[in-house]
This record gives C-alpha cells, sequence and structure tokens, in this order.
C-alpha cells in the first residue's frame, strides 16, 4: 500500500512483534457475506482481533482509535472525510429497495409535515437518508432518536425509521400494531425514485494513518468471495436466527451490492452533496490497493 505512511511502511525488523489489528464487525444479516467463515488469525505477518457491535458504536471505536477497520455508515465517512480512507472495492449498496431500512407510518408520506418520527438510534445513516428525502419533497419533520423497538416508537408518534434485522422481521411480518396497520416505505426505493442512482449505505474505513495490512485486505477479499459463492448457506444459518425462511433471506441477500462499484460511488457522491453543501468529490479517500 502506498499510501497512509505510518504502520504499513514501517520494515519489520529480526523479533519484531507481529502487527495487531482489531477488525470491527457489525452483528447485521446483510453483512454476514462479507465475513463468512472468517475468524481471528495469528500468522508470522500478523494476527487480528474482531469486535462485534451495531454501526453507531463501530464508528465511534474505529473515531476514537480503538479498532483499526470497519463497516462505518456512509454519512460518517462523508463527515469525517479529512481523517478516513476507503477500501476501494467493499460497500453495502443497494440499487432500489434495501428492505431493511424502512419507514412505519400512520399518515402517507407526503402528509408528514410536522410529524413527530422515532428514529433508530443504531444508524445515523439512515437517519440523514430519511431526513434527505423528506426536504426533497418539502416536508419537515421532528425526529426523536429511541432504541428499536416498533410497537413503542409508534405508541406515540407519526412515523418510526427501523433498519437492520429488526425492520426486516417487521417489514416481513407487516403486522398489526394497536389494530392498524402502518404503512411502509422503503428508503433505498425512495432514493433510487428521488436520483435513479443506488445508495450506498456503508464502506469499509481506517484512520488515514492506519492502512490495513495486505494480509487483513486480501482474507477480507476471501471471505466475501466465500460468502457470496455459498449464499444458500449463508442464508440458511442467517434465517434460523432471524426466524424468517431461508428463500426471504436469500433474497435479501442477493439485493445487495458488495462491491462499491462507479454507480455506487456515484450514489455515495450525490448523498454526501445532499447533506453537505461544502463537500466537493475529491475529498473522499480511498485507500490504493
Amino acid at each position: 500500500m502506498s499510501r497512509g505512511g505510518g504502520v504499513e511502511g514501517a520494515s519489520k525488523g529480526a523479533g519484531a512483534p507481529a502487527r495487531v489489528e482489531r477488525l470491527g464487525i457489525v452483528s447485521y444479516t446483510n453483512v454476514a457475506p462479507l465475513h463468512w467463515g472468517l475468524t481471528p488469525w495469528r500468522t508470522d505477518e500478523g494476527r487480528s482481533e474482531f469486535v462485534h457491535g451495531v454501526p453507531t458504536e463501530l464508528n465511534a471505536a474505529l473515531l476514537a482509535g480503538s479498532i483499526d477497520l470497519t463497516l462505518i455508515s456512509s454519512i460518517e465517512f462523508v463527515r469525517n472525510r479529512h481523517r478516513l480512507r476507503a477500501l476501494p472495492d467493499f460497500s453495502i449498496a443497494t440499487l432500489g429497495p434495501v428492505y431493511s431500512v424502512m419507514l412505519f407510518h400512520w399518515r402517507p408520506w407526503r402528509e408528514l409535515a410536522g410529524a413527530r418520527v422515532a428514529v433508530t438510534t443504531h444508524s445515523a445513516t439512515s437517519v440523514e437518508l430519511l431526513r434527505t428525502l423528506l426536504d426533497a419533497d418539502g416536508v419537515e419533520a421532528t425526529f426523536v432518536p429511541m432504541a428499536p423497538d416498533l410497537d413503542a416508537m409508534l405508541r406515540d408518534h407519526d412515523a418510526a425509521l427501523l433498519i437492520g434485522d429488526a425492520a426486516l422481521r417487521e417489514a416481513v411480518a407487516l403486522r398489526e400494531i394497536d389494530g392498524r396497520h402502518p404503512e411502509v416505505t422503503d428508503l433505498g426505493e425512495a432514493w433510487y425514485r428521488h436520483t435513479r442512482l443506488p445508495f450506498t449505505f456503508a464502506v469499509w474505513a481506517s484512520l488515514d494513518d492506519r492502512p490495513p495490512s495486505e494480509l487483513l485486505v486480501a482474507r477480507f477479499r476471501a471471505a466475501r468471495e466465500a460468502g457470496l459463492g455459498r449464499l444458500a448457506e449463508v442464508a440458511a444459518v442467517e434465517a434460523e436466527r432471524l426466524g424468517l425462511s431461508p428463500a426471504v433471506v436469500q433474497r435479501y441477500l442477493a439485493n445487495f451490492r458488495y462491491y462499491l462499484e462507479l454507480p455506487d460511488r456515484d450514489g455515495l457522491l450525490a448523498f454526501a452533496h445532499a447533506t453537505d453543501p461544502a463537500f466537493e468529490d475529491a475529498e473522499l479517500r480511498f485507500w490504493d490497493l
């Protein structure tokens, strides 16, 4: 790796301790194919430790320097673009529906002006995506952070934003809440209708003075290929954990774009411009692998 200096450029003298890299693993189903079969390793080249958590926890840990690489939400990548670099070929993105970033609401979308919206505390990107989409329709709402419990969120609010496994389960169930069925809007689909671009929810990033080792990137790429090549097995494991059918989970996972291709970068740049008028494209930086 040619950029970033620091750790990767340091020479390993005889007897030098192996580098330890702490990898943040998001505990959501849609990330499972990226670390399928991946376990902490210890070799002469280096060793790893895994830290599991939700996006907001791991984002904070990365920025605090307590982990070396994690799946960071797009909004945090944009906000901290002068401190971070991302892997150039990893993403969590969709072209259209995402099925797990869902707004449940009692009133139609365009009638949410003045609404009180309970929003998950687990993902800043999804909250900013909702704000961007509402702004585009001239809808102003008040956001109230809450734990991800749909019944509690909708009890005293006009709408509720859920993400991840909780959103997927609720979207599949489409159950009654207090004797009514809420309307459901998929924010991935809403973004596509607004921009005709993919939405990139997250990238894998590190602090710009801590480039990931070649060993970490190689193992990570191999795990992704294994996970996508055995997607039915991944889906079966995750389906049992979620209490959903394997077919539903496999369809869900097959929908994601995991390679950060040019359209995904275009969607990421569009989101950055929408959330920060001062943003310039060149400010998002990627490791030269």
